[in-house]
């Protein structure tokens, strides 16, 4: 008897619980929403605001567009210049210009060099040297200082200006006491060598400044 009046109050008790439960929710969620008309704590957030205390993304952030400096005035292109053609080389035509109006200097340079294998050709003075540079290029010239119509200074300052024989190495020899005072009429020059030379030291020099040659053989006498 006592087990059927418990399994009939067993039920009612259980939904009383539910219905109590549910109740106190519904009151404290009616008791923490505002009154109509009452300010909220929680402030709406606008699209494109930042709510209080939070810091802007760069994407919400307002884009400040400043004054652009005013430009540079325009500078007028300079018009430009037509390209001067190129001058052709000349071709070389010997090791060697050897230049003195001493025609036993001339022979005894001739000499020390045609058998060592150089090309060699010669003037009697600078008017004659210039007239064979405007025809070809030259290793190397060695020209005498002290020559009637143009001395080797003037000869070599000529060649010197010229941009075809700028570069050429140039050696002056001289018999003239004051060997340092003609020199420093041509300081831009590779060297002095004082009449009369001293051929292996002349010999040695030029090849240090152009090369060797092959040695030519002696032509066999028949």
């Amino acid at each position: 008897m006592l087990s059927q009046i418990q399994d009939a109050l067993l039920p009612m008790l259980l939904s009383g619980a539910i219905g109590l439960l549910i109740g106190a929710g519904s009151t404290a969620w009616l008791m923490g929403r505002p009154a109509p008309g009452e300010p909220s704590d929680v402030e709406p957030v606008v699209p494109g605001q930042a709510a209080a205390g939070h810091e802007p993304h760069d994407a919400e952030r307002p884009v400040i567009v400043a004054d652009a400096p005013p430009l540079p005035p325009a500078v007028p292109q300079l018009p430009q210049l037509p390209q001067l053609p190129q001058l052709p080389q000349l071709p070389l035509v010997a090791d060697l210009l050897l230049v003195d109006d001493s025609a036993v200097a001339r022979a005894k340079l001739r000499r020390l060099f045609e058998p060592a294998g150089y090309k060699v050709h010669v003037a009697c003075d600078g008017v004659e040297a210039l007239a064979l540079l405007d025809k070809g290029r030259y290793a190397m010239m060695i020209t005498d200082l002290e020559m009637p119509n143009m001395d080797g200074a003037a000869l070599i300052n000529t060649c010197l200006g010229r941009p075809a024989t700028a570069r050429m190495p140039i050696l002056a020899v001289s018999g003239h006491e004051g060997l340092r005072v003609k020199f420093n009429e041509c300081q831009d020059i590779s060297g002095v060598h004082r009449k009369p030379w001293v051929d292996d030291i002349l010999m040695s020099h030029v090849v240090t400044l152009v090369g060797a040659r092959q040695v030519r053989e002696p032509a066999l006498i028949r």
